[in-house]
């Protein structure tokens, strides 16, 4: 300041310079009377001229101003005590004094050794002799502090109200809204205006609105805590879900003063839920068996697919470990498995399980690590391929059994091109023979073939032979009951049949017209054998032919016969009577029941197989009866994830609560074999709810930060999880119904 007169020290005395028309003595005079009436005041008095001079300082102001020894503010001009931004302030001061008779103002101004302090100033004029000015200065530098912080902690407050991200608002005692923040604003497109009291019914969906807001105004009423799920109109037009809280704020006395409230939007949360739980549909609704396990709690998921493949239902199944549930038989070891998933995310290839039944079931499995709320998750698709595994195994094993009767069938036509070409006169009758016995062979196979090579019918596997041999067969009489010869055994039995029927048609009965053939069978039992096996007695029995005189040497047909005969599980006999031929053969059939060796008879390998795995009539398996289960929460969103959850995992939910008035409802009314209960949810009396389920019957699972603060509340049966518990622990804890 170029002013010397902002450099003159602050300090009191008395003043050298009269007002204009004042004389020095009457003026000091007036002035030390006026200084001595206010010298009582704790404020900085001070007596100015009409030139805006300082006269005189009360003691009180000097000690304010902090002003020492002989430090004298006299006559200096009051206005050069002030900061340069001050200034005008005092002029303007001093002029409307002169006009008005009075002015007040506000201002900053250091004391004499620079403490910063803030005065409020009553500046006014005094009529007399002489005429001057009264300033009155009030210390207010604690109530500016006081000011300011008061703004700043407003500003601090509607910055942070402003910019949370709920909608927010407050309410006086009776719950009449008076303070939105600004995102309420932002959100609703609205005004206070319209929204002050009740008016935010105004964005409430119609559907909900008038539920709302009988639940508020009863928590109103109780002065309990409020919390409510409901969906809000936006600027947009757009309805979106929020979960809702209020608390009241009390005095000293207790009583309400007023209500501070949130809303909070969980749209987002609620439609991935919905998307999940339409996903948890999907894989519910599929064919595939889908199973997804965490690596440290085991099975999550079990799909309806699942059910089906392994006969396990989801009580069963979730909580468990897929390995030890389904007796896992890996390709490689189970480590290697777990490396790959850990390492690369992924695994694929066959696997074996055993079913609740028992039975091996082999599946193609992809197995992939999914990332979920910080846990890693493992979806385990499996799809069924026990059948096209069985097919391989019935291929593999017709390629081997056709592989061997190949190799069969070329050694017996190798032997019947020796013995025919031992025994032809000629090539024509090399041929013809040769020709008569494949096809006799041919016929025996077409049978078997029929029959799957199961077996093959006697009188089917004779009227074949017949029919090569004879054409019409009209002078053979066929008689027997039904029976079934072994796959070996009936290509054994076609050969003699056939070189019996050669030799009838050349030499025996059936050269002769009038002549003809009688084929009877029997089943007896072997009386030689200490099991007494079946047996099948065969008798051919010729007549009416040319007389018969026993040959002189064996052809191949009787050499065939006469070996055939020395088989272990054959015997002939041939008689040649004068009146016909008669040959009788004895072969042995399996019990009934018994399985032929597999490398001749793959069909009845098949066809065991088949039954042994189909499962008895008299007692079909049957998944296990959902739990109905009742769900009481303090939380509501707690509320709403185990509802899912639990659902997900297979339990009926009957019923959820989330206050203690819906809670003793839903516990007098509910049927349940199980329920899950907060025991911290405000103004809930577990000694009312707990006793009345296990009145029931109902399994009670409680869940609590405090267990023993309620352990005289609980029974030795009751399962106390600590809070927060996760699914799995709650499901495991849940458990199959309680016997009634």
């Amino acid at each position: 300041m170029s002013d010397t007169r902002d450099n003159q020290p602050h300090g009191s005395g008395s003043s050298q310079v009269s007002p204009r028309g004042v004389t020095p003595d009457n003026a000091a005079d007036d002035i030390a009377f006026g200084a001595a009436m206010l010298s009582a005041s704790a404020d900085c008095v001070k007596f100015l001229d009409l030139d805006g001079r300082v006269r005189s300082i009360s003691q009180a102001g000097r000690a304010l101003m902090e002003l020492d020894g002989d430090d004298t503010i006299t006559g200096n001009f009051w206005i050069d005590l002030f900061p340069r931004h001050a200034r005008d302030l005092v002029a303007n001061a001093l002029i409307a004094a002169r006009e008005d008779g009075s002015a007040r103002f506000s201002a900053q101004c250091p004391t004499a050794k620079g403490t910063p302090k803030w005065w409020d100033v009553v500046l006014t004029l005094i009529r007399g002799e002489p005429t001057m000015f009264l300033a009155v200065s009030r210390d207010i530098t604690s109530l500016k502090a006081i000011e300011t912080s008061l703004r700043n902690s407003q500003q601090r407050f509607r910055a942070l109200a402003d910019n949370m991200s709920q909608l927010a608002w407050m309410a006086d005692k009776t719950g009449s809204i008076f303070w939105y923040n600004q995102r309420w604003f932002e959100y609703t497109g609205t005004t206070l205006p319209e929204m002050v009291g009740w008016g935010w019914r105004k964005v409430h969906h119609p559907e909900h609105v008038d539920r709302v807001v009988a639940k508020i105004q009863a928590h109103f009423t109780s002065g309990d805590p409020w919390e409510d799920l409901f969906p809000l109109r936006g600027a947009d037009g757009q309805f979106r879900w929020f979960l809702s809280r209020a608390s009241a704020l009390r005095d000293d006395a207790g009583n309400i003063t007023l209500w501070c409230g949130t809303n909070t939007d969980i749209s987002d949360q609620r439609n991935a839920s919905q998307r999940l739980r339409q996903l948890a549909r999907i894989l519910e609704m599929s064919h595939e068996a889908i199973i997804i396990w965490d690596l440290h709690s085991g099975i999550l998921q079990w799909n309806r697919g699942c059910e089906q493949l392994y006969g396990f239902d989801k009580q069963q199944a979730i909580g468990r470990d897929t390995y030890d549930l389904l007796q896992t038989r890996l390709p490689v070891p189970r480590e290697e498995v777990m490396r790959a998933l850990l390492e690369d995310g992924a695994w694929s290839g066959e696997i074996c399980h055993i079913a609740r039944d028992g039975h091996e079931v082999w599946v193609d499995s992809r197995q992939e690590i999914i990332r979920v709320g910080g846990r890693d998750i493992v979806l385990e698709t499996n799809r069924d391929n026990t059948d096209r595994r069985a097919a391989d195994d019935v291929r593999n094993l017709l390629v081997a059994e056709l592989n061997h009767r190949v190799k069969n069938t070329l050694a017996v036509a190798q032997s019947i091109v020796k013995q025919s070409a031992r025994n032809a006169t000629d090539v024509q009758d090399f041929v013809a023979s040769f020709r008569g016995r494949l096809q006799s062979i041919s016929s025996a196979h077409n049978v078997l073939t029929d029959a799957h090579w199961i077996g093959a019918s006697v009188r089917e596997l004779i009227a074949s032979q017949l029919e090569v041999t004879t054409g019409d067969g009209a002078r053979v009489i066929l008689d027997g009951p039904e029976a079934f010869l072994p796959p070996q055994t009936a290509l054994q039995m076609t050969m003699i049949i056939h070189e019996l029927a050669m030799n009838a048609v050349k030499y025996g009965a059936l050269s002769t017209r009038r002549g003809r053939v009688d084929v009877s069978w029997t089943v007896t039992r072997d009386q030689a054998q200490e099991k007494q096996r079946p047996l099948l007695r065969v008798v051919w029995s010729e007549a009416d032919g040319p007389p018969v005189t026993p040959p002189r040497a064996l052809g191949f047909g009787l050499t065939l016969i006469d070996r055939s005969g020395r088989l272990p599980h054959l015997k002939t006999e041939v008689s040649f009577d004068p009146a016909g031929v008669v040959c009788t053969i004895l072969a042995a059939l399996p019990e009934a029941g018994q399985a032929n060796p597999p490398l001749f008879n793959p069909g009845s390998r098949i066809a065991a197989q088949a039954s042994a795995d189909a499962p008895e009539p008299s007692a079909p398996y049957r998944p296990a009866p959902r739990v109905r289960l009742l769900v009481v929460m303090g939380d509501p969103v707690d509320a709403l994830t185990i509802d899912e959850r639990l659902a997900d995992a297979g339990f009926t939910i009957v019923g959820t609560a989330v206050t203690a008035g819906e809670a003793s409802k839903a516990v007098a009314s509910a049927v349940c074999e199980a329920a899950v209960v907060d025991l911290d949810m405000p103004g809930l009396t577990a000694t009312n709810v707990l006793p009345t389920l296990r009145g029931r019957g109902a399994r009670i699972v409680a869940l609590t930060r405090e267990p023993r603060r309620h352990r005289n509340e609980l029974d030795a049966g009751d399962v106390v999880l600590d809070k927060p518990a996760d699914i799995t622990s709650i499901v495991t804890a849940v458990g199959p119904p309680r016997s009634r």
